[in-house]
């Protein structure tokens, strides 16, 4: 979402100086950028930000600088290239920008936005892209909303669309009534709540705060739930853990990972964070002792839907075996769901690694591999 993008935005703005910006609001095929990606241009020429670099960051760039402090939004849609090359892979895709002058209305979403990022409650900002009114934006919290859209009917369809990317946190470009919306949410950094202050604790503590996520660490036992064993932890709590996520503040946006020691506390921690909102809940353990887990949690009454949300056994196969390689791959499963990715490996097909050997062979062969009889 480009938080200091943004707040440098705002910071500018607000003491009067001019300025445009530049959002990349759809892509297709393969783009240098995701959707999200801004670069905001000041008045003196300089610029921050990025939407990849090239030569369409660069048209991008022009066509804000012409709109500094004034002038018509404007949809820009860039094509790297089309086709496919003789390897059957795609040459490039397609890029939409939306570009536009930031005026005195924009200090009507940009605080809501920046405080977001900053910590305060979750927004969803749904901007206008076409007509007369391009640019208007319509500002969505949980309990209010403000900014106007012009039409009462795309207004209420575009709050149901930011209801729709605060809950899933990826930005949609949808067309209502013949006018194009980008909805996009912004949040606070989102929070890992580490249960169990033991070895993948600590390493789940580590890696977490590397990835800039809110940690919270809570145990039971007060010599292992302490600040120098955490320091890298925003809380560290000794309190019996379900008693400590009640009194947290457990949002849809939170990962909570179970690593207690022993199947009892792992249950009674994995009954209390399923009992929360928090859409990711993992537990540490082997299949027999997520089956067992899973029975005890249905004979407690937790609804069935409920309990099979539970990642467990938790993380990407990897063959994880040290607490630094467990706490890789718990995390990497959770931004793997929280990006919609597949988490299948990259690397190229044996069918395309063919022919690059059968290409190498004829480039060296006489002639370049031809016959010229």
């Amino acid at each position: 979402m480009n938080a200091p993008v943004l707040r440098e935005a705002l910071e500018r703005l607000s003491l009067g100086e001019r300025l445009a910006l530049a959002t990349l609001v759809e892509t297709r095929g393969s783009t240098p950028q995701k959707v999200g990606a801004r670069i905001l241009v000041r008045g003196d020429g300089g610029s921050l930000g990025t939407l990849g670099g090239g030569a369409v960051e660069a048209e991008a760039v022009r066509e804000a600088t012409l709109r500094v402090g004034w002038g018509e939004p404007l949809l820009c849609e860039y094509t790297l290239s089309t086709g496919t090359d003789e390897w059957g892979l795609a040459c490039g895709g397609t890029m939409l920008v939306f570009v536009e002058p930031l005026e005195e209305r924009a200090l009507g979403w940009l605080p809501a936005v920046v405080d977001a990022a900053s910590g305060g409650d979750p927004v969803a900002v749904v901007t206008l892209l076409d007509g007369p009114r391009a640019g208007s934006r319509l500002v969505v919290r949980e309990s209010r909303s403000g900014g106007s859209l012009g039409d009462p009917a795309v207004e209420a369809e575009a709050a149901h669309l930011a209801r729709q990317v605060l809950v899933d946190e990826r930005p949609v470009l949808r067309s209502v009534a013949g006018l194009r919306l980008y909805a996009e949410s912004f949040a606070p950094a989102p929070e890992l709540i580490i249960v169990g202050a033991g070895h993948v604790g600590k390493a789940l503590a580590t890696l977490g705060k590397f990835l800039d996520l809110q940690v919270t660490v809570i145990d039971d036992r007060g010599e292992y739930a302490v600040r120098e064993r955490f320091p890298e932890a925003d809380r560290v709590i000794a309190a019996p853990v379900a008693t400590a996520l009640a009194e947290l503040r457990v949002s849809p946006r939170t990962a909570i990972v179970v690593a207690m020691r022993n199947h009892d506390l792992d249950y009674e921690a994995t009954a209390a964070a399923l009992r929360t909102p928090a859409r990711h809940v993992g537990l540490i353990g082997s299949r027999r002792k997520a089956i067992l887990i899973a029975e005890r949690l249905l004979a407690a009454g937790i609804p069935a839907e409920r309990a099979r949300a539970l990642r467990s056994p938790i993380g990407l196969d990897i063959g994880a075996t040290t607490p630094a390689e467990i706490a890789l791959a718990i995390l990497g499963e959770w931004l793997m769901l929280r990006q919609g990715a597949g988490g299948k490996a990259l690397h190229l097909g044996p069918e395309l690694f063919a022919k690059a050997v059968e290409r190498t062979a004829e480039a060296r062969a006489p002639h370049g591999g031809r016959d010229e009889r």
